[in-house]
Parts: C-alpha cells; structure tokens; sequence
C-alpha cells in the first residue's frame, strides 16, 4: 500500500492527502475546491482548443524526420566538448583556477552501486544534451558516451530526471523534459525506459502522447480529462517503489518550446494536461493523478502565455518504514499561499534521512523570500500532524543574523529559488546533508567562497563550503542536482550550470582547514566569524567532470566569412566561446569571455573587430567591442581576443527602453564598422561603438573606467520608436524589437520584426538617424506572434523570408492569425507587403531560427527538435540532413562564402553543415 504525504500549508508546500495502492483511481485525485474554482474563472479563452485545431509539434517532427533528407552529407559537431578556460577568463566569475573545464547545464544525476574507483557507472541528464554515461566516474578525467541519441534512443534532449530501477540496476528511467522553470527549459515527450543498461530506450505506453491510454490526465485548459500526462510538460522527479517495480511515480512541471536565440518566443504546448504528482500501478502502461494542486492556465493573449510554475512536482521520495511506502513529494506554489496566479513561484526542496526507526527530514523552503532551512527529527506522525503549522518537531536551522551557525543556511539559493536549490543527505548518513543554490557573489573572496553549495555532518546545524577546494579549483555556480556515490557519503557529485563536478571528500580525498585565510581578507566581527567557520572544513580536491560533454547551450552563431572555420557565439552561463580558424577540436576553442552570452557579430571590413553582448539586466544594455580579436598579447599579458573587451552599453542603458533578454545585435554585412541593435528603436553605430583610443583607456571590461556614466558607445536611435502607438494600437504597444536583418545587396535596407508580430522596413538605414524613415507592414492578416528570424534574400532587399515563434492553436483561440514561415515581398513605392504562407507540412511547430541560400534557394528552418529545408518548387519541408541530434536549435547562420550552415543549438553545442 501507498501513503502520500504532501506539506501545501506554510511554511512548506510539500508532502498530505492520502491515497492508497488499489483505491478506485477517483479517490486518487486530489483538487483544491477554492483553486478549482479559481482556476476555472481564470481560464482562458472560455474556448478549448480541439485536437483537430493543431498537430502536435513533435509528431510534426516526427513526419518530417521520416522523410529523406535534402542534403547527403550529414551535419557535423565542431564543438565545443569542454573548453579549458585559461586563468583569466576562469577567476572572471568563478574564482576557478586555469584547466577547469566546463560544459552545459546539467539536471539529473544517477549513480549506480557498486561504486569503486575500479569501475563506477553514472548517468547524467543535461538540461539540453541528452543522456550520457560513464563507467569510470571516480576517475581522474571520466569517459563519457552519449546513450539517448539514434533510433532506438530518446527524440528528446531536454532531460529532467534519472533513476534506476532499485530492484534491478539495468533498467533505468529517464524523464525528459526540464523543469527548472527558466525561459529556456524545454517541454519533454515523455518517460523513457532503459532495460540494458542505457543502450536502448522505449517511450512508457503511459506517458506516450500517441497512446490512446496515455490521454488521461485533466487538461490544463480545462477540457476535460483527456490529455496525455506527460506531453508538452518535463518530468522533474521519477521515483519507483523498491516493494514493486510496477508501482511508479512521475512529477510533471511546466516547460516550453519555441524559444529562439534572443530567448524569446516560447509557450507552453497547447493541449497539456495539468502538472502534479501522477501515479502507476501497471508498471508505466497507465497513469492516473495522484496530487493536482493550484496552477496556471495558459492565456494565449500574452506574450508568453502568462502560466508559471506553480502546481509543477520536481522532487519525489518514498520511504518504507514497514510494509507502507510512503511517498513524499514537493510541489510548486506562488504568492498569497498559492492563491496567487501568474506569480513568482516559490519552492520547497526536501531530502529523507532515515536514522534508525526515525524519519528526519531536511526542507529548503523559498515560499516566504529569502529561502530557510528546516529540520525535523522523527516524521514518523500522520500527515495532518507532519504539516508544518501543526508540529512542534520542526526546527528551523537557518537565522537571519551574521556570525551565527544558521546564517549560512539564511536565504541559501538568493533570489533563485525557483531554479536551483537542491537539498540532499546521502543514503546511510542521516546527519550529513548537502545544500546548493545560486553563488553568493558578493561574498566571493570575502567571508565565503560563494556558499555555491554547502554540507553539514552535524544534521543541518552548522554549514561549510564546497565551493573551492585547497588548490582553488571553484565549481560552477547555480546548482540543480546533488548525489553522492552509493556508499562513500562524502564523494559528492554536482550537477550545474557549468556542467558536472566531484567533491572528493572520502579517502584518498577528504576535507581541509583553510580558515587561515581568512586573515587576509580584512575581516572583523561577524564576517570573520562567518568565514572561520565556512572555510574549516572545504574539500582537499574537486574535480571536473566536463571533457567530452558535448552539452553547451549556444544561443546563436556568428562566422568570419574571410576565414573558414572563424565562429563564435554566446551560451547560456559559460561565455561566450570562439574557434581558432582550423579543424575543429577541444583545443581550438577558447572562453573569449565571462557570463551568459548572446549575440555576436564580425565587422565585415576587419574581422578582429567583434561585438558580443551579455544577457541584459535591468537597467541594462549590455554590449561590448572588441578591436584585437587576435592572438597577439594586450592586457595583463593575456591576449587580445580575451582583454580587449570594452564596455559600449551606455546609450542604450540610459534610454531606459525595453529590450529582451539578449538584445538583437548585427554587423552591418557591407558597410564597415556599422551595427545595430534593437531596443524599442533601432540603435546604430558607425565607427564599432566609438573612438577606440577612448574605449580602450576608459570603458575597458578589464580596467575601472567610465562604464554606466555614458561616455561608453556612440549609438545612436533611428527613427521612431517602433513599438509605439505611432504605428497603431494593435499588437501590443511598448514591446520590443526581437529581430534585425540588414539586406546584403545595398547599404540602406533593413528589415525589423518585434516581439509581438509588428514587421517594419526601412529603405535608408544608412542615412543620418534622424532621416531614418521605418515602414509598418504587418497587417491583421499575418501572426500577432513573435518574430523568431529574418532572411533577407541576397539578390533582392525587398524580398525576405520571416518566421513566427509560438502555436497556431492558440492562435486560433484568441482570433488572430495562423502561420509559422512566409515568404514576403515589400513594395518600397506603395510601402506595402505581400505575406505568403509557406508552412505546408511543417504542423504546429515554433520555427526559432531561418537562414536562405540564394544560390540554391534554399530555406532552412530551425526548429525544437531539428533543422530542416525546403527546396525550390517543393511543397515539402524535409530534414536538411542527417547527423544532427534531436535537440533544440536557437538560431541558423548561413557562411554563403564558404558554403557552411551553422546550427546554434542549445544543449549539443554547435554544428556544421556543408551546402552544396
């Protein structure tokens, strides 16, 4: 029999309800009576979206990815698998030392017993890179093989959870999907089941979409209950019961698709079912909802439909004390005690620790910002009785005041609770417990090493740093996952950001004092406190795991076209990276600098002048030059491609305009030291930013200067505000611009595309600014969606293809207008456009990225799952080629010089396709 335990009061949202192995599947569903009814009044349209409105993007996948490729030679990995950042660009955010090598978000570990350092198998799910294994995961540099792709793989590679079956280690369950409740975390298609060891995968019928018995969860529109349990959603938690393999857990969560490389433009899938917890009592062939609490419902009126996280599961324990299994999971709330829709969410992370006949409990708490930590020592009560308003047992470890044991556990994952806050004690040793979050920045060579994670052997009541270990080798922050190998409780391994990592803290390894630092860092008071405590026991070593993980999430690619193989381009949290011209291999690569990158670009006339921009924080424009992009040494002996980055964000920064989250930038493609870059105008540079004497003395990344006082860049806006209502009232007014295209055959065309569907032209983007003149020409005819690429067609600049992010099923729901790909054609005497829908077969997918070859006439299409073509006088998109992965792909850049498609894929690092 089963027993659910869910904590949904305050101070926790996790753990009551009870339901029972055998019960009729209604007495299983758990539905708040005042949510129910909020959630009713919330939905929106007061319309369904019927199946036969849309086909599902990845059966659409599916059907194009049957067809024969375009194109025979098959796409091919450049890289990077994991990039050896020298000493600077490591210590630029990090603290890491030279060699630490990092790859791409990771979100789920599973480590199977026995585990030696003669032979220890571990399976790791990246965010976007699939499932990778190795056998030799205490090994000085761990081999890695890459076990989800192929036909008998998973066609997903967005991964949330990992486990093994514990009655038998060769079957492993993987859910896909990423629920970590970023704007990047993509939707999943399902359960898959490994019975070899990850050598082959198979959906399970219960959660596949195309399984009649799989469509039995109550839709999030409110439909009815006839929704397939998984689609559309991540799977964040699996847990399967060690009394009977057939008996089976999956939390589901919200997740999207359609982002694309300015990180805009995604939605949830149409026709998802409601998150929760979800059970099986027929070894996966069915699921029914265990735990449905309060959530969001999709409102297709919005720019990103408005539903957060709340309601979503991404934690699952089962505990057996008896011939009871108990399950334990964590469930998602928001403001107003879960009242509160579209809200931040906020989050509860919980670890079981089994001390004898005891149940101690260890809970992470964000739903009151900033996050606690909480400690009870026996759960062995009733549900009623375990909820936090209503135990005397709880104990809350954490403490607001500096210089006290519980401030290192006092708001430990910042303000990123809902992203990364892991809580983890390993099996056997119930008084260790591990937490991790977001880096405490500030503190960073001051009272801490950044707290990035933290373990206590005392049951949670004091707290050191694993974040550096004696040598200085740092981790990666933003932390998502925590396990340690069976048996050896202080061989933690992590999951982050930056890949995978191992703290060595049993033999031959262990732990160190190195308080004695604390000397130097001219602390008094509290704060030396707070650091002789922290740094009293850090690990002796800490190793990288991230050779050979070929996981990084690009958000776009930008070529030299003087110089083959000459790329970069931005990823989410590890820099932005560059090739050194030549065969692509590990070592030509190179971090050319810090933090989350975006876009970049190549001046045309001399390529060592480079842009790249940062994420944008509030209040922020954040884009910098480079005028020595060369190997030649500039600042502090490093070279220029890394030192001479200079800060050129002011103009825009202080404009107080809305930008999205990495701004739309491009080199003009004729006119030398010309770019723009898009706000709610569209800003322009003539000479790379400014003076590069000026820039270089004063607004240099690397030397204290003028940044943010607005003598850094020279941009300057064109025109009007192209979000205004100037040009009317429709299409949501005081977006943003997501898309700029400058025509390569003249020096004045540019085409531009906002967030929200508005499409405009300027014929004389090469006139002083204030001449610029911008024409509006969308119309209601073509999608109040967001517009994801801009081909402009080399041989005519009033010709372009255009994609739209989002779904045509709602769309169709709030009465606007469908279509995914157009061909348009702009009349610059008439100042109008003809839009010509060119979908065909492509189904209900967000199109991210499109790219045009003139020579062939080729259009290339990005997509969640694939990049794909459709040739001239053909009807039919088919996939371009084979070889590429099924992963997300955010942006297409296509070398017409040296005949080279580039795919930016967000998770599988990047890929080259040779265009005959």
């Amino acid at each position: 029999m089963s027993r659910f335990r869910a904590l949904h009061q305050d101070p926790f949202e996790t753990l009551a309800g009870v339901g029972r192995s055998g019960e009729p599947e209604s007495s299983k569903k758990i539905h708040d009576g005042r949510a129910q009814q909020a959630y009713d009044d919330r939905a929106y349209p007061k319309k369904f979206i019927e199946a036969a409105q849309q086909i599902t993007a990845a059966n659409a996948a599916n059907a194009i990815a049957a067809l024969t490729p375009a194109i025979t030679g098959p796409w091919q990995a450049v890289g990077p698998n994991g990039v050896s950042a020298d000493a600077l660009v490591a210590s630029e955010s990090t603290g890491a030392t030279q060699g630490t090598i990092y790859s791409g978000r990771t979100t789920a570990i599973a480590v199977s017993a026995p585990c030696t350092p003669g032979g220890c198998t571990l399976f790791l799910g990246a965010a976007g890179g699939g499932v990778w294994k190795t056998t030799n995961a205490l090994a000085a540099t761990p081999t890695w093989t890459q076990v989800s792709d192929g036909a008998s793989g998973i066609p997903s590679n967005a991964i949330g959870s990992i486990v093994f079956d514990p009655s038998n280690p060769s079957t492993i369950y993987v859910g896909t999907g990423e629920p970590n409740g970023s704007s990047d975390s993509e939707a999943g298609v399902g359960l898959y089941k490994s019975t070899d060891g990850g050598s082959t995968w198979s959906v399970v019928p219960g959660t596949d979409p195309n399984n009649a018995a799989a469509k039995t969860a109550p839709c999030a529109d409110g439909s009815g209950n006839h929704c397939p349990v998984a689609a559309g959603r991540s799977i964040g938690a699996i847990a399967v019961d060690p009394a009977n393999a057939s008996h089976i857990f999956i939390g589901t969560d919200v997740a999207r698709h359609g982002s694309s490389s300015v990180n805009g433009g995604r939605f949830t899938p149409p026709r998802s079912a409601m998150v929760g917890l979800y059970e099986s009592t027929n070894g996966g062939t069915s699921f029914s909802p265990a735990l449905i609490l309060a959530q969001d419902t999709v409102n297709p009126g919005l720019p990103n439909g408005g539903d957060f996280f709340r309601g979503g599961c991404s934690d699952i324990e089962l505990y057996r004390p008896g011939n009871e299994t108990q399950v334990y999971a964590q469930i998602f709330k928001s403001a107003g005690n879960g009242t509160q829709a579209n809200s931040l969410a906020s989050r509860t992370e919980f670890s079981l620790a089994p001390d004898g006949s005891n149940l101690r409990i260890y809970v992470g708490d964000s739903s009151s910002a900033p996050a606690d930590f909480y400690t009870v020592a026996n759960a062995n009560v009733t549900a009623a009785t375990l909820i936090g308003g209503n135990n005397g047992g709880w104990t809350k470890r954490s403490s607001s005041t500096n210089g006290t044991p519980g401030f290192a556990s006092f708001n430990y994952c910042t303000g990123q609770c809902s992203y990364d806050m892991p809580v983890f004690s390993p099996p056997g040793s119930p008084n260790i417990v591990y937490i991790g979050g977001a880096s405490q920045y500030s503190e960073l060579g001051n009272r801490s090493n950044g707290r990035d994670v933290q373990r206590s052997e005392d049951a949670g009541v004091n707290f050191t740093d694993m974040t550096v270990d004696s040598t200085g080798v740092s981790i990666h922050p933003d932390q998502h996952a925590l396990a340690t190998a069976p048996g050896r409780p202080n061989t933690l391994f992590i999951a982050d950001d930056g890949g995978l990592w191992r703290v060595n803290g049993d033999p031959p390894g262990g732990f160190t004092d190195v308080s004695s630092q604390c000397a130097s860092r001219g602390l008094t008071g509290a704060n030396l406190t707070d650091c002789t405590n922290w740094l009293s026991k850090v690990p002796k070593s800490i190793t990288s795991m991230n050779a050979g993980l070929h996981t990084l999430q690009f958000q776009s690619l930008s070529v030299n076209v003087n110089t083959a193989n000459d790329i970069m381009g931005g990823t989410q949290d590890n820099g932005t990276h560059a090739s050194n011209p030549g065969s692509f291999t590990p070592n030509t690569w190179f971090v050319s600098i810090f933090g989350d990158g975006g876009q970049s670009g190549v001046n045309v006339g001399h390529p060592d002048v480079r842009m790249h921009t940062f994420f944008n924080a509030p209040g922020l424009t954040q884009i910098d030059v480079n005028f020595r992009f060369n190997s030649s040494p500039f600042l502090f002996g490093f070279p220029g491609n890394e030192t001479g980055w200079n800060w050129i964000g002011d103009p825009g920064t202080l404009s107080g305009e809305n930008v999205s989250f990495y701004l739309p930038l491009i080199a003009d493609p004729n006119v030398d030291g010309t770019w723009f870059f898009g706000a709610q105008h569209v800003w322009r540079t003539q000479d790379n930013g400014g003076n590069q004497t000026f820039l270089e003395t004063n607004c240099s990344e690397f030397v204290n200067g003028l940044q943010s006082t607005g003598a850094c860049g020279d941009w300057v806006p064109l025109g009007k505000d192209l979000s205004s209502t100037t040009f009317g009232k429709d299409k949501a007014p005081g977006q943003y611009i997501v898309a700029t295209s400058r025509a390569p055959s003249d020096t004045g065309t540019l085409w531009v595309g906002l967030r929200r569907g508005r499409v405009f032209v300027s014929s004389n983007a090469d006139k002083p600014n204030g001449n610029v003149v911008f024409f509006r020409i969308d119309t209601s005819s073509t999608p109040t969606r967001f517009v994801s690429g801009i081909a402009v067609d080399p041989a005519d600049p009033n010709h372009a293809f255009i994609s739209f992010s989002g779904y045509n099923a709602y769309a169709t729901a709030t009465g606007t207008a469908t279509g995914h790909v157009f061909d348009v054609h702009y009349d610059p005497t008439g100042h109008t456009a003809t839009f010509t829908n060119i979908d065909n077969n492509l189904g209900d997918e967000p199109i991210t990225g499109i790219a045009y070859d003139s020579k062939t006439g080729n259009l290339f299409v990005s997509t969640d799952f694939a990049v794909n073509v459709l040739l001239p006088n053909s009807s039919t998109w088919v996939p371009a080629s084979s070889g590429l992965p099924p992963v997300a792909t955010y942006g297409l850049t296509f070398d017409s010089v040296n005949r080279l498609l580039y795919a930016a894929t967000h998770g599988r690092s990047a890929y080259r396709l040779s265009v005959p």
